[in-house]
């Protein structure tokens, strides 16, 4: 995950919330071998998660480089593979079901349910 390191490492700037403090619930999470801390908001609140983990955001807000990066994880296909790869994408942030349901929405509930 080199090209999103500093996604997950960065400090986040946490303005002034509901309890008046400026600081925000964080909850601990671990993606691949990497732990980082998520707003609990962002994993609770399916609106929040879904304006962030977006079709916009991964056209609007990933540069190339992270998104090659991302597309690394999906299925390679032996013809027109970046094509496919652009459909899957389309698929996912539409919410499209994947056999057993759509992978995105899955893991926002898990997200969810174990916070």
């Amino acid at each position: 995950m080199d090209s999103l390191d500093h996604m997950l490492t960065d400090p986040l700037e946490l303005g002034p919330c509901g309890d008046g403090q400026g600081s925000r619930i964080m909850e601990d999470c671990l993606l691949g071998g990497t732990r980082v801390s998520l707003p609990e908001d962002l994993l609770e609140d399916p609106e929040i998660f879904f304006d962030v983990v977006s079709l916009s955001t991964w056209q609007e807000v990933l540069s190339d480089s992270q998104r090659e990066h991302l597309q690394q994880f999906l299925p390679h296909f032996p013809e027109d593979s970046m094509e496919q790869q652009n459909q899957l994408i389309l698929a996912l942030f539409s919410g499209e079901n994947f056999r057993f349901g759509n992978p995105l929405h899955i893991a926002q509930k898990l997200f969810r349910d174990t916070v």
